[in-house]
């Protein structure tokens, strides 16, 4: 309700434009994210030799996944419609994209089973029931867990591979030892089939994961041992960005289902929404899905 009084009724509407000014900048980077997406999604479409373009564009995408909400926040814009729309992306980006570049580098022109062509699909539904779950339980003031993988964690780990395969293919010193020899086809392909059925299962379980804040810099009680750890990790763009991007999603993974195995393996891994999320203890982070 505006003040009867004329400077009140100017403040309040100052304040009222600013905030219509401020609540610009997160869905910008929101916006932005999702066309990355696109992108990735049309450069996948061009040809395996833009593939690497693909992946990069989506990691690019999870970047601003991570900043948008910090930013919405920080400027005190943080709303319904942001989560919202923020899902919404999400979906492009990290669900249809990495499905798209999966299909496109895998299983394109190959002689596969056409069983094979569910992998993908189960991907992008299990990412948009992740995200549709997320919607219902989420809170603008974030929490510290998640329940099931965040979407952009999965579509991280998926993009990185074909990157990484061919980042490896032109340095020398690695195909000399053999390294090449892992990411042939034939030895690869099995992987990735296991691997695509892990993350999408675990998107929709009811297993617990950290949020970034959360697992850097809260993970042990020592900030010296977060901070000396985060910038280890951070110093692998020195030798490559899809190196340091392998490491983080590696080292991720492996300690969340370490501690979700450890701490969940007696509960039901499939449950109703809102059965963990109620669990986390709410922190000022960003409400990624």
């Amino acid at each position: 309700m505006v003040p009867n009084n004329p400077n009140a009724q100017k403040r309040t509407l100052g304040l009222r434009k600013k905030r219509n000014v401020k609540i610009i900048f997160p869905s910008l980077i929101t916006s932005f994210s999702m066309i990355c997406g696109l992108f990735a999604i049309m450069k996948a479409s061009d040809g395996s030799e833009f593939i690497v373009q693909a992946c990069y564009l989506v990691m690019v995408a999870s970047l601003l996944d991570g900043v948008d909400g910090k930013v919405a926040r920080l400027t005190n814009t943080a709303s319904e419609f942001g989560i919202q729309y923020d899902s919404m992306a999400d979906l492009v980006a990290f669900g249809v994209a990495p499905a798209f570049i999966y299909f496109r580098y895998y299983l394109y022109q190959k002689n596969m089973d056409q069983i094979y062509l569910l992998l993908p699909i189960l991907f992008m539904v299990c990412g948009a029931v992740r995200l549709a779950r997320f919607n219902i339980t989420a809170s603008t003031y974030g929490k510290s867990a998640f329940q099931g993988l965040p979407i952009p964690a999965a579509a991280v780990t998926i993009s990185v591979l074909p990157a990484l395969s061919e980042w490896v293919q032109t340095k020398p010193y690695l195909v000399s030892r053999g390294y090449a020899e892992w990411f042939r086809f034939e030895n690869i392909f099995p992987f990735t089939v296991g691997l695509l059925l892990i993350l999408s299962l675990t998107m929709i379980s009811n297993l617990r994961f950290d949020t970034f804040e959360t697992f850097w810099f809260k993970k042990f009680r020592s900030k010296k041992i977060n901070m000396l750890i985060f910038c280890g990790f951070l110093s692998l763009i020195f030798v490559h960005f899809i190196v340091y991007m392998t490491a983080v999603a590696t080292y991720y993974l492996c300690m969340m289902y370490l501690r979700a195995l450890r701490t969940r393996f007696s509960k039901p891994l499939f449950a109703p929404a809102a059965s963990l999320e109620a669990e986390a203890e709410e922190v000022d982070d960003s409400p990624e899905a």
